[in-house]
């Protein structure tokens, strides 16, 4: 059982659906990994130690993270880990073809009301979806 399982958390759910139908995947962390984790967390006022996990594990195995957490992704920044934010995340399922145009605005819209995004940002990722849309249409 997860952690936000056992806290109630609502989307703790969601996260574990993903989990088995294989879209996420949970790794243990080798003893460097720890010792970087560890040397992050320590060095970095307000990461939490989950944070400073997970941008140890990307840097070590050279993963592109998918995080929010602001002085996070200044720490990705600073060590040059890849990373994306969830905003952006539809866009890319819709460049791997994974996700159908209509299904990434969708998820585009939902993502930006649940984190409060600006609209200007929303509207602008919808763009960028349509373009990708229209542009396959035309080459088809």
């Amino acid at each position: 059982m997860t952690q936000g399982q056992k806290q109630g958390f609502a989307d703790a759910g969601v996260v574990t659906k993903a989990v088995a139908d294989g879209w996420f995947s949970q790794v243990r962390l080798t003893a460097e990994e720890q010792r970087v984790a560890s040397t992050l967390a320590k060095k970095t006022p307000g990461i939490s130690h989950t944070d400073a996990e997970t941008l140890a594990c990307a840097r070590s195995r050279k993963l592109t993270l998918l995080i929010e957490d602001r002085r996070a992704r200044n720490v990705a920044r600073a060590e040059d880990i890849p990373y994306l934010t969830i905003q952006v995340f539809p866009l890319y399922g819709l460049l791997e073809r994974k996700l159908s145009a209509s299904r990434c605005d969708d998820l585009l819209v939902r993502i930006g009301r649940a984190m409060h995004t600006d609209l200007a940002v929303v509207e602008a990722f919808r763009a960028a979806a349509r373009e990708i849309d229209h542009s396959r249409k035309k080459e088809a």
